[in-house]
């Protein structure tokens, strides 16, 4: 059984585990060998304690269980940008979990928490260029590749990545 609820403080460690889990395996060749082994793990811990303790402004966090086990997160800041709208700021499904829908699912709960408190049902997010899988993801639910940058990363090092946004979310509730 597949359940989406707000994260909660006590899911920071879980999150953190999940999200390093995640940058381990994704992004060998994006952020540096000597971070992914050495510092990812600390870093994240130390992002998601902080953004769970004091959430910011607008804030959402939501976790996905499968068998009372943490399988996906995803954190949306609402209004973030006057032009591009609401802000995808994390989606991690676990590698075991990936294609089953639950990325999908928590997109559509961004898009209903959108819906439901602000006007502009504008929403975007960051993916590295080299990050093909996220990519496809994301353009088979109707965003469109807006710019490719290249953007410092929390490593010190520098990759393409690729603004994505929905002018309408309501796309992702069909």
């Amino acid at each position: 059984m597949i359940k989406l609820r707000p994260a909660t403080f006590a899911d920071h460690l879980t999150i953190a585990k999940l999200h390093t889990e995640n940058w381990r395996l994704n992004y060998r060749g994006i952020l540096s060998d000597s971070y992914l082994d050495n510092e990812v793990e600390s870093e994240r811990l130390k992002t998601w304690y902080e953004k769970l303790k004091k959430p910011a402004p607008g804030q959402f966090v939501m976790v996905v269980e499968s068998e009372n086990k943490l399988v996906g997160f995803c954190s949306l800041i609402i209004n973030e940008d006057a032009v591009f709208g609401s802000y995808i700021d994390n989606l991690h499904v676990s590698s075991a979990q990936q294609k089953s829908g639950i990325g999908k699912m928590m997109m559509r709960d961004a898009a209903i928490i959108i819906a439901e408190r602000v006007d502009t049902r504008k929403m975007y997010l960051w993916v590295y260029e080299a990050n093909t899988n996220a990519r496809t993801a994301y353009e088979k639910m109707g965003a469109t590749n807006f710019e490719t940058l290249d953007l410092a990363n929390v490593d010190g090092t520098i990759s393409p990545t690729c603004r994505y946004t929905w002018d309408d979310t309501e796309l992702l509730l069909s």
